[in-house]
């Protein structure tokens, strides 16, 4: 066994060898092109197994050379239009002209008898005047005055005395209402003959209450009404608590001279009740309220000034225009009608079934408007115990005289028209009462009698 099988592998082995040897003999037969010259002899292993792959690539310094055929000729690239150069001399194109920006709305015409607001104060007095100036803008009958002195306050009156000069302002403007919004220079010491008195101590506190009320009593001694503005919060945390202090000291002086308080503080701080740059303005849309110094206001925050103010400037001003300042000149109007002569028409109450066409009942006839002597039907009903008439199909239709002969009543008794003649059975038989009926307990052994018999004759 063991010799068959050493003679089986020794064949397989042969066989093998000489396959090798014949693919040998054919690629050194075999034209081999002029690149393979320079190539490393492929051997057995190369040839079974592949490799050799670095003998393929042409040895450093022979450059291959390949010949290039081809077969169809390709078509003809379209050729590019060419350009033709641009003349130094030609005039260039004008470039397409801007959009003019709007014009400006024109501005209203303050009527001759229109109210003034006076706005008086520091550098924001001077923004809120411009805000409410845009506010009424195309009212004809409210016109703002600004008399409003940037760095002016309370505690420095050598820069400007606000005691001395308001009283000369009102009389020469004479306004309907007037507005003051001051405080944001106010945040120093004040210095006098009798020393110097630091910021929000006692004695700061009393003398700076007394000035404003000074303030507030000039304007109610001559019967107009005061609007006080509140301060801002600003950039600094330091001077937005000196502001909170401050408009305390304003809110109590504006309500002892039954004037307004107007707290503008919700409109520029956030949620956190902190400093904002920029928030909604009045059309809810976010913009930047403050510059970027954290103090003065941009346009947007002048109108947001002017949209808290507004509300209680409305109260004291009447801010409707004339009927008739519309109208232009040389239009005759029709002449008033009399109210003597004119038709008196009822109110017309939201209830009425009138206003929507249902006026009248289903079945009936319209109704009656205005006073009348007929009784209601409710009263008919309740009072006197009638119906509300005979109208077919409707609910309280109890008319039976009206239904056809087979329910009407007849001539002749119902028991006559049956298929026995009591007359008749009186006279043959008489008519007799029924007799006793017996008890129950005599029903059921007659009953059982009864059975008894018929099971009997069964049998």
């Amino acid at each position: 066994m063991q010799g068959k099988r050493r003679q089986r592998w020794a064949g397989a082995i042969g066989a093998v060898v000489v396959a090798s040897l014949a693919v040998v003999l054919a690629v050194v037969v075999a034209p081999a092109p002029p690149a393979a010259a320079q190539e490393r002899p492929r051997t057995i292993l190369d040839m079974l197994f592949g490799g050799n792959g670095a003998s393929r690539r042409p040895p450093r310094g022979v450059t291959p050379r390949y010949r290039i055929t081809n077969p169809e000729p390709s078509e003809p690239a379209p050729r590019r239009s060419q350009r033709k150069p641009r003349s130094r001399n030609a005039a260039p194109k004008p470039a397409a002209a801007a959009a003019p920006p709007p014009p400006p709305p024109p501005e209203t015409t303050k009527a001759e008898d229109a109210e003034t607001i006076l706005v008086v104060g520091d550098f924001l007095a001077a923004s809120l005047a411009k805000g409410l100036k845009d506010a009424y803008a195309d009212n004809p009958m409210v016109d703002v005055t600004a008399a409003a002195s940037g760095s002016s306050g309370l505690v420095r009156q050598d820069h400007y005395d606000w005691s001395k000069q308001l009283g000369p302002l009102i009389e020469a403007n004479e306004p309907a209402v007037v507005v003051m919004m001051v405080g944001s220079n106010d945040r120093q010491p004040f210095s006098g003959k009798t020393g110097t008195l630091s910021l929000r101590s006692p004695e700061w506190d009393a003398e700076y209450a007394r000035r404003v009320g000074e303030i507030a009593e000039i304007v109610q001694k001559r019967q107009i009404p005061l609007v006080w503005v509140g301060a801002p919060p600003f950039k600094f945390d330091r001077m937005s608590e000196d502001m909170v202090y401050l408009n305390d000291i304003y809110r109590q002086a504006a309500q002892k001279v039954s004037g307004e308080y107007v707290d503008v503080w919700e409109g520029f701080v956030d949620e956190n009740d902190g400093f904002v740059y920029s928030g909604p303005g009045v059309d809810g849309q976010t913009v930047q309220l403050r510059n970027s110094d954290g103090i003065t206001m941009t346009d947007a925050g002048d109108d947001k000034l002017a949209f808290f103010a507004k509300k209680a400037i409305d109260r004291f001003i009447s801010t409707n225009a004339p009927l008739l300042s519309g109208v232009p000149a040389g239009i005759e109007l029709p002449p008033i009608a009399n109210a003597a002569t004119a038709v008196r028409a009822p109110p017309v109450s939201l209830s009425d079934p009138s206003l929507d066409g249902g006026d009248a009942l289903l079945g009936g006839g319209s109704m009656a408007v205005g006073l009348t002597l007929e009784t209601s039907p409710r009263d008919k009903l309740v009072l006197i115990g009638r119906g509300t008439g005979n109208i077919d199909g409707r609910a309280d239709d109890f008319a039976w005289n009206d239904k056809a002969a087979a329910v009407a009543a007849d001539d002749k008794p119902v028991a006559y028209r049956g298929s026995i003649d009591l007359d008749k059975v009186r006279q043959e038989q008489g008519i007799k009462p029924p007799g006793e009926m017996p008890s129950i307990l005599d029903a059921i052994i007659d009953d059982w009698a009864q059975s008894g018999r018929e099971a009997s004759e069964a049998n």
